[in-house]
């Protein structure tokens, strides 16, 4: 499946996105008692990390994550796997013959206008001529005159796949934006405690401009992290 398969698959819901940050503790009691009434869209490790059951695992990472998950894959055959392909090192042809069995989306991040690049680690395999990427489907979808970046955190993208999915409510949970604080649900602090650092400003200017993209067909999105850098430039509430 691409995007454009799910674009309002979840019209006039309310979505949950959860980052792995240590704020995820302030909401995960009320997420996992509405857990029915919730679309929940999250990233990387967590299953590792909670109890929660995506309805979409979202990734963006340039390392070969496929194979080393393709198990973990399979115990949540419910989730819908979106999958930053463009990016990825994986080969397409392996996704194709050891994901047949699962609900999964390729997407592209990097190849605005349908050109390639000189920088894919995967040296621009998985580019298919015709398909836009994940800011242009958005952009299209809400009508807004700005697109966001390539992205330098999974969180951007999750958000705009939100709002791609039809989502008129969405709260983002457990997304610090700060390394040094750790990960929720664990005392493991990652060895490059600055990691977010040198990108953060470009990040917020990504999540204004998905807010700002969301207003334009009345979507709301309100952040629950009340220490989370995004309460500069988001709605900022507890649930």
């Amino acid at each position: 499946m691409t995007l454009k398969n799910i674009i309002n698959n979840e019209s006039g819901k309310t979505a949950f996105i959860c980052g792995l940050g240590p704020s995820l503790s302030d909401s995960i009691e009320y997420i996992t008692k509405n857990r029915n009434e919730i679309v929940l869209i999250s990233c990387n490790d967590i299953d590792l990390n909670t109890n929660l059951n995506p309805d979409y695992w979202m990734f963006a990472n340039s390392v070969q994550t496929f194979p080393f998950m393709l198990d973990r894959f399979k115990k949540y055959k419910d989730a819908t796997i979106v999958h930053s392909d463009s990016v990825d090192a994986t080969p397409k042809e392996w996704i194709e013959q050891n994901c047949s069995g699962l609900k999964y989306v390729g997407y592209d991040q990097r190849h605005f206008n349908n050109s390639k690049c000189n920088n894919c680690p995967n040296r621009c395999q998985n580019f298919i001529n015709g398909r836009l990427t994940i800011q242009e489907e958005l952009q299209n979808f809400t009508n807004y005159n700005l697109r966001y970046s390539p992205g330098d955190t999974v969180a951007i993208h999750m958000l705009a796949l939100s709002i791609l999915l039809g989502c008129k409510k969405i709260y983002i949970s457990g997304v610090d934006l700060d390394y040094k604080k750790g990960y929720f649900n664990t005392h493991r602090t990652p060895m490059l405690v600055t990691e977010f650092d040198p990108f953060l400003n470009n990040i917020l200017d990504d999540f204004h401009i998905i807010n700002e993209s969301a207003k334009n067909i009345g979507v709301e999105i309100i952040n629950l992290s009340q220490s989370s850098h995004l309460s500069k430039v988001l709605k900022t509430e507890t649930i």
